[in-house]
């Protein structure tokens, strides 16, 4: 018990601090898919998620995802078009999942102070921001809340071999799977987290066990998508999803994002790779073989975890590869601190680097998750043209918007002087032709700006 209230120590602290720095957002009102997808729903639409796709609309990317679309009426019936209460309902649903990814990290032996660096690094990072700032994206972490549930049951089932934990890992991977297709992963994750985790390798049995029921959900969830959903995603084994697959590794080694523009941002995510390259030499050089094995398995576990980026690659959709990563640098910090002791001036010079570098991390993921939050105020003009898309019906599909939501929105295009679906088109040709127009300051309410980074950019 006192284990887990530490993890909601270090959960709390660092979410906290977020919550103080990005006080305004707690404001920003509904944007893009939030608009048709957070509010009450009707029984018939209920009963055909079940059976087709998550969105009624047929806005959204084609999915099976009934899980999704009752969480959303839960927050649209529940908390309304209270924006404060919505985001405040996100940030404690990330709360649970930085305590179960907490006491996981702590059944596979990782101390406490590796998990705060975990955490420090992750909380700071842009993915964190992205995933936050989107109410609609509350299915995602929900998909994470239940993936992190899932091996922690599997862990509980293989060392205590009960049946109830092995119920109760179906149970949460059938959650998952039936939220987002992230679980797909699942099968293989599972085993490889066991292996590097316990020097027991008799239970193969087991693991098998494990792996095969988990495998079966995948496939009866696939399938049935692809049998209920018409232009159902698939994997795309193309050089393109290559490349996509790779930024998304890449990304979740960095707080600050793959993309980097300017000359502070590159110098920032520059010497945090450094660091990184740093660590990790001197880690494969001084590390004991079996942590060696832990740090290797668990950057194999953030690989696997990428691959839903062969589908759709999402900039939101690399938390758990982040976590992963980030676990890896906080296993590789405490080995190195270990192998050095013996000398304490160079016990000193360490512990002053590894701080400089995760200053840096933390410096860089705050700076980036600043333009995260720039990218979504209300005069931000790429905002503002996705928002009249779904108040003014410039999509295929109508979306299904509570009139006071919808009202509300277009009081504020008014304001910034978008007044009709023309005037929309209007501005969407003008961010083509004319880009550097925008390029004002964010601080003008009344004024459209660009940007200097995109919502949806790694």
């Amino acid at each position: 018990m006192r284990s887990v209230l530490r993890v909601i120590g270090l959960v709390g602290i660092p979410l906290l601090v977020w919550s103080v720095l990005f006080a305004p957002t707690f404001r920003y009102p509904f944007h893009w898919d939030d608009f048709h997808l957070i509010r009450p729903y009707s029984g018939s639409e209920l009963l055909s998620v079940f059976h087709g796709v998550a969105d009624p609309d047929k806005i959204e990317t084609p999915g099976l995802r009934p899980v999704s679309t009752l969480l959303y009426h839960l927050q649209g019936s529940l908390l309304g078009e209270n924006i404060v209460l919505q985001r405040i309902f996100l940030l404690a649903l990330m709360a649970v999942l930085l305590c179960l990814v907490g006491i996981l990290l702590l059944e596979l032996g990782l101390r406490f102070v590796q998990i705060a660096i975990v955490f420090a690094l992750f909380v700071s990072s842009r993915v964190f921001a992205s995933l936050v700032l989107w109410i609609s994206l509350s299915h995602v972490i929900l998909a994470y809340i239940f993936i992190a549930l899932t091996a922690y049951f599997f862990v509980l089932w293989m060392k205590r071999q009960r049946g109830v934990f092995l119920a109760a890992m179906l149970a949460c991977a059938i959650l998952a799977t039936f939220n987002r297709e992230e679980a797909y992963t699942l099968p293989v994750v599972f085993p490889l987290l066991w292996l590097i985790s316990s020097p027991d390798r008799a239970r193969w049995r087991e693991i098998f066990a494990a792996a095969a029921s988990l495998f079966v959900v995948v496939c009866f969830h696939y399938c049935l998508w692809h049998f209920l959903v018409p232009d159902a995603l698939s994997p795309r084994f193309t050089l393109g999803a290559a490349g996509k697959f790779f930024r998304a590794i890449v990304a979740s080694w960095l707080p600050g994002g793959y993309t980097m523009i300017g000359s502070t941002d590159k110098l920032i995510g520059l010497l945090w790779v450094g660091f990184l390259i740093a660590l990790i030499v001197i880690f494969l050089r001084t590390s004991r073989p079996p942590t060696r094995s832990l740090f290797l398995g668990v950057c194999g576990v953030g690989i696997i975890l990428s691959l839903p980026a062969l589908g759709v690659a999402r900039p939101f959709g690399i938390a758990l590869p982040t976590l992963a990563f980030m676990t890896a640098v906080s296993i590789a910090i405490a080995e190195v601190y270990r192998q050095i002791q013996v000398r304490q001036w160079r016990r000193y010079v360490f512990l002053g680097t590894v701080l400089l570098g995760l200053a840096l991390g933390v410096a860089g993921g705050v700076r980036r998750s600043f333009y995260v939050a720039e990218s979504l105020q209300q005069n931000c003009a790429v905002r503002a043209e996705r928002d009249g898309e779904f108040l003014f019906n410039l999509l295929e599909q109508p979306a299904t918007i509570p009139e006071k939501r919808r009202q509300a929105g277009l009081a504020r295009l008014s304001a910034l002087g978008i007044k009709s679906g023309e005037d929309m088109k209007n501005l969407r040709q003008d961010l083509k032709e004319n880009p550097g127009r925008y390029q004002g300051n964010a601080t003008d309410r009344q004024a459209l700006f660009r940007s200097k980074y995109k919502y949806l950019s790694f």
